[in-house]
C-alpha cells in the first residue's frame, strides 16, 4: 500500500512539472500565494466548495470584462470567452494520459453548461 502512495505521488509530480513548463511557454508562471489559495483538497467538501469558487471566479471575470464594453460588442466577446475556456479545458484534460478519460468528462461538463445556460428563465 505504502510503495502505491509514493508511485501515486511520483507520477503526479511529473505530470505536474510537465504542466508547469507547459504553462510556462505560454508565459504563464506561479505567483505567490493568496489568502484564498487551497492547502489542502483532500475532504470532499472542501474540493467541491474550491471548485464552485473557481466557476464563479470564471463566470466573474467574464461578466464583468463583458459589462463594462461598448454596447454591440459584448456578445461578441462572450463567445470569445466561450471559446478561451474551452481551450482552457482542452489544455488541463490534456495534462493526463488517455485511460483517464478526462477528455470526455470535459466535454460533458461543456454539454452541461450549455444545457444549464438554456435551463435559466
Amino acid at each position: 500500500m505504502c510503495g502505491d502512495d509514493d508511485d501515486y505521488s511520483q507520477v503526479d509530480e511529473e505530470l505536474f512539472k510537465r504542466f508547469l513548463k507547459l504553462a510556462s511557454s505560454l508565459g504563464v508562471i506561479p505567483q505567490a500565494k493568496a489568502t484564498n489559495t487551497p492547502v489542502d483538497l483532500t475532504e470532499q467538501k472542501f474540493r467541491a466548495d474550491y471548485m464552485d469558487g473557481l466557476f464563479k471566479a470564471g463566470l466573474s471575470r467574464a461578466v464583468n470584462d463583458a459589462n463594462y464594453l461598448q454596447h454591440g460588442e459584448r456578445m461578441d466577446v462572450l463567445a470569445g470567452q466561450a471559446i478561451v475556456f474551452a481551450r482552457l479545458s482542452g489544455l488541463l484534460a490534456g495534462q493526463f494520459p488517455a485511460e483517464s478519460d478526462m477528455f470526455h468528462t470535459a466535454i460533458n461538463a461543456l454539454m452541461q453548461g450549455h444545457k444549464e445556460a438554456h435551463e435559466i428563465k
